[in-house]
């Protein structure tokens, strides 16, 4: 079957159906390995191709189709994961103001800034890794396989990094840890 060799290709309907036959299941099952819902990914990928379908005469791509139906996939996927993150962080707020904690999201800024200073203290490797492990939940294992280091050299990285996080946020740690209290007991006892 011949496909599209570029995205022009694709203002065609019949040159367009090939497309979507011929990579609609590969692109849902790379999707999954992001999102880990398979409906969730199926949603993400024909949103891709509705894009692609509707803005056919607009897009310029350089690359083959395959290509660029890879990296819209990944980028729709990121942007998922980044906008449950954004949700995730107001239903915590929304349930903190629900307890009477209005008050502590001044100081949950003012930690976030400090979060912010703190790894921006670190250099830049280090700050990655941090990244990495903390925020993208990643193993050590990983990580030196991604950067194409040792597993070692990341544990030393991590231990830099949390000694300067954990001098920077000492002073927040009662409240850090009163914070962390109230929502366990909540998610626990209801």
């Amino acid at each position: 079957m011949e496909i599209a060799k570029n995205i022009t290709d694709l203002s065609n309907e019949n040159t367009f159906e090939k497309v979507f036959k011929a990579y609609y299941q590969q692109l849902a099952a790379f999707a999954y390995q992001y999102v880990e819902s398979h409906e969730t990914a199926e949603e993400i990928v024909q949103d891709v191709f509705t894009n692609v379908w509707s803005k056919s005469d607009q897009i310029e791509i350089r690359t083959a189709v395959k290509s660029y139906l890879y990296g819209a996939v990944r980028n729709a996927c990121l942007n998922f994961i980044k906008h449950k993150k954004i949700e995730r962080r107001y239903e915590e707020q929304e349930l903190l103001k629900s307890d009477g904690f209005e008050t502590d999201f001044l100081e949950l800024d003012e930690l976030q800034m400090e979060i912010d200073a703190a790894l921006n203290q670190l250099p830049e490797k280090c700050r990655q890794i941090f990244e990495m492990s903390r925020f993208e939940e990643k193993k050590y294992k990983e990580i030196a396989e991604e950067l194409g280091l040792s597993i070692k050299t990341v544990e030393n990285q991590m231990g830099r990094a949390l000694k300067v996080m954990r001098t920077a946020l000492s002073r927040h740690l009662p409240s850090i840890v009163f914070w962390l209290i109230t929502v366990l007991q909540k998610n626990l006892w209801g």
